[in-house]
């Protein structure tokens, strides 16, 4: 979402340490006279308990902000003050009818700070995108944010009306197998959800395959990220199942998932119905020969394709595969930096 500049408060990068109602007191006034608000930006300052609770007094009555920038904002302290400062800023931030982005990442708030945002997540029905990488979240703090997703989709249904929420990025937060259960169940009942990234966050191939089928039921995916998780066989064959049912789908970043022989080929046989993808990464995957090839057959679809990466695979980068898979990317007429190094 673009925000017109004269639309946007921003203390970005300022280094603030803001600990009291008085250390904030300053920016609140500058806050509190902005007209027309639309973006509020505080990353990379630190914020208290106490100076959160009088931001969080004006935020209140800043009903026209959209997008709330608070990646990096509780630099040095405790999980116990960032919990009660989260709470009292995600208490304001329910309030905001017209709010549909929030930021939040980079905050090492663990399962803490999920219980103290879940009230927030799920009783706003507005909310489209929602950034949670780097959290430390753990099985805990995932199950506890899924909920609230799952919680958010039951109140969008009392209110008669369809779930808003469309992007979810929720990376490097150590998530596993344990809460996969849980975001399979949010992620099939939202059925609205265009853009995941949830990479490095060592997942295993239960917990892929469940994940996976239940995205399968969002028809409007557009981008899929889950690096840096291990598919091996029973995450391949749900993701190519899967692929069959994203029309929308132009970028899939499956690198360093161990998808193995089998499941690579699986998955770049199934990749030939997607021809509207842009961007694909299967490096690091143990793709051998024959999945190279089936690869080189799937590519003379993708004619739109910009970026494809398959470096660190069980194929030699002479053999006559990759000279199949340059053949058909300049048969779709296409340059010939789409294929990154070997």
């Amino acid at each position: 979402m673009t925000i017109p500049a004269d639309r946007i408060y921003s203390l970005e990068g300022r280094g603030l340490k803001l600990t009291t109602a008085e250390d904030i007191a300053p920016y609140l006034v500058e806050l509190r006279a902005f007209a027309d608000l639309e973006e509020l930006r505080l990353n990379g300052n630190t914020i208290g308990a106490e100076a959160a609770k009088a931001l969080a007094d004006v935020l209140r009555t800043k009903t026209t902000l959209k997008v709330a920038t608070l990646h990096d904002i509780f630099t040095t302290r405790t999980k116990e003050i960032v919990k009660e400062s989260l709470e009292a800023i995600c208490a304001a931030l329910a309030e905001l009818p017209n709010l549909v982005e929030v930021n939040l990442s980079d905050n090492a708030f663990g399962p803490l700070g999920a219980e103290a945002m879940a009230g927030f997540l799920s009783q706003h029905t507005g909310l489209q995108v929602l950034k949670l990488n780097n959290n430390g979240l753990g099985i805990g703090g995932g199950t506890t944010i899924a909920g609230a997703l799952l919680a958010c989709r039951a109140a969008c249904e009392q209110q008669g009306k369809e779930p808003a929420l469309h992007t979810i990025i929720c990376g490097r937060n150590r998530l596993e197998n344990g809460s996969a259960p849980e975001f399979a169940k949010a992620f099939a009942a939202l059925g609205t959800l265009r853009e995941v990234r949830m990479p490095q966050n060592g997942i295993r191939p239960e917990g892929i395959a469940e994940l996976v089928v239940a995205l399968s039921t969002n028809a409007g995916l557009a981008v899929l990220d889950l690096q840096d998780n291990t598919f091996t066989l029973a995450g391949s064959q749900a993701l190519a199942a899967a692929l069959a049912k994203w029309d929308a789908l132009v970028s899939l970043n499956i690198g360093d998932c161990l998808l193995g022989p089998v499941g690579g080929r699986l998955v770049v046989e199934a990749l030939r119905v997607r021809g509207g993808l842009k961007t694909v990464n299967l490096q690091y995957n143990e793709i051998e020969y024959d999945g190279a090839l089936a690869l080189a057959e799937s590519l003379r679809a993708l004619t739109l394709l910009e970026s494809l990466e398959l470096n660190g695979n069980r194929f030699d980068a002479e053999s006559n595969a990759v000279e199949l898979i340059r053949t058909a990317l300049s048969e779709n007429d296409l340059d010939d930096d789409v294929l990154g190094s070997l």
